[in-house]
């Protein structure tokens, strides 16, 4: 799954399936879900539409919400494997939680009702997302990841709009405890030592990637075994960095051949 902004949507793309509010039940398959700004709709179409139209994808292939909110008011969290997306609606919030995993169809309800019991408050609209790369689906990281957004997103509802989303990422380092992250204050800066490092993309959208040159597998003592990356530096290489804002599609095998080309 890759996820970026564009002319007023976030969109989150290489879905394989989504299931939620809104849906039909059981789920359909999709390209890609997507926030829509309801200032983007137009007498004969509607935000979501339009806003798949204007990034150049099918209709058919695309699930989303039209939201009231600045898409600059997105807050991301990331718990081990999951990823949610939220964003402030009045009292409540409109709510993503992606899994890399496949999710079994007789699990869906089962797993959106425990993503609405962790929320601190009840989701306006809560859609379930999956790349279905193969089994092994843990529920309590979706679980952790949504209700962290959830409670950023309301704290930060009358806050000033952003000019982008905001991360938050659930760190063990010094005991488990969620970091903001931010190029101008990150604690960690410079993780990789690198002249002139990008960071852009420090909540990397191949991870894991499971690309032996790139890092390791090695096991930790509270979460299991976890993808090491820390020597990677590919994403924060100039060249890299700006091929993957022209064309955030891109695949780790072509970002590999713009690093060699330095």
């Amino acid at each position: 799954m890759r996820y970026y902004t564009k002319e007023g949507a976030l969109l989150l793309r290489g879905l394989a399936f989504a299931a939620g509010t809104g849906l039909p039940p059981g789920g359909r398959e999709v390209s890609t879900f997507l926030f829509a700004s309801g200032l983007l709709a137009c007498p004969a179409m509607d935000a979501v539409e339009l806003a798949a139209r204007r990034a150049g994808l099918d209709p058919d292939s695309v699930a989303g919400c039209a939201v009231s909110a600045g898409i600059g008011r997105v807050v991301v969290t990331q718990f081990d494997g999951a990823i949610a997306f939220a964003l402030p609606d009045g009292d409540r919030v409109m709510l993503v939680a992606w899994t890399p995993y496949s999710v079994p169809r007789t699990a869906i309800e089962p797993i959106l009702d425990g993503i609405v019991t962790a929320c601190p408050v009840e989701p306006a609209a809560l859609v379930l997302v999956s790349d279905e790369r193969g089994a092994g689906i843990r529920t309590g990281p979706l679980s952790e990841a949504a209700a962290a957004a959830a409670g950023q997103a309301l704290v930060r509802r009358d806050e000033q709009e952003g000019s982008g989303p905001a991360f938050f990422i659930y760190s063990r380092f010094g005991g488990g405890h969620w970091v903001e992250w931010s190029p101008e204050a990150c604690p960690y800066y410079p993780c990789h030592h690198l002249d002139g490092q990008r960071c852009e993309y420090c909540y990397c959208p191949f991870y894991p990637c499971r690309d032996p040159a790139l890092g390791d597998e090695v096991l930790s003592s509270t979460a299991g075994p976890i993808w090491n990356c820390s020597r990677c530096t590919l994403l924060h290489e100039h060249e890299v960095a700006t091929h993957l804002d022209r064309n955030p599609m891109a695949t780790l095998a072509e970002l590999k051949r713009v690093a060699s080309r330095r």
